[in-house]
């Protein structure tokens, strides 16, 4: 058994350890943990990449012919666009700078934004896998139909996380009154508004991060033809 990392993985604890370095920073500077909020932000960040790599396990090693086999993958992609949102969410955590002491502006912001930053990189990276395994059952078409719906169900996600206050957690708690006020929210001007520019933000940044890996795999492909 191979138990050396992927170089993604690697990259990817590259940066949680590069977060980690600026939260104790921080900690020893300020003698505070104000900022540990980022932790638990984080967390939930990368959660959504652990249950497209099990979905995908899932589709490897048994297909997708048995029923019982069927419903988990289609459980496990659907638990990844629920907890979708907390990638990019991180990005919003940038208004707490207002509220931060002004002599740590600077080195707030740093951490902020790498927390964030390694947050979205997760989360693009776990739609890459979320559209190969959708492309495999489904169909390239349907795959992509599913991964721009994802986005736009993310962008109201984002708003639902920052402005309502709910979290993914919600729908196991108190799904009634999630879903309640979530259907009351899609009339508010603000949820609209902001559904529109957190989707197409995050549509233009995964057809960019779509791109650059499939440029990097028809390269390696050209390559080992000659």
């Amino acid at each position: 058994m191979n138990l050396k990392p992927s170089k993604p993985t690697i990259s990817v604890l590259i940066l949680i350890a590069l977060c980690s370095i600026l939260l104790m920073i921080r900690v020893y500077k300020t003698g505070t943990f104000l900022g540990l909020f980022l932790v638990w932000n984080l967390f939930l960040a990368i959660t959504p990449i652990l249950f497209i790599f099990l979905a995908k396990k899932l589709h490897d090693h048994y297909g997708f012919q048995k029923l019982g086999i069927k419903m988990a993958i289609l459980t496990l992609m659907t638990t990844w666009l629920l907890f979708f949102p907390n990638s990019p969410y991180i990005i919003t955590d940038l208004m707490h700078l207002s509220h931060l002491p002004k002599h740590l502006l600077w080195f707030d912001a740093v951490g902020i934004f790498i927390t964030a930053l390694t947050g979205l990189i997760v989360g693009l990276y776990s739609m890459y896998h979320f559209q190969i395994l959708s492309k495999k059952i489904f169909g390239n078409t349907v795959a992509w139909f599913l991964v721009i719906s994802s986005a736009i169900l993310s962008g109201f996600g984002l708003y639902l996380g920052r402005f309502v206050r709910f979290n993914s957690w919600d729908l196991f708690s108190n799904p009634t009154h999630l879903i309640k006020q979530s259907v009351l929210e899609t009339g508010n001007p603000l949820a609209i508004q902001t559904t529109l520019v957190f989707s197409i933000v995050l549509i233009g940044l995964y057809l960019s991060f779509y791109n650059l890996i499939s440029f990097k795999h028809e390269n390696i492909k050209n390559a080992s033809k000659f």
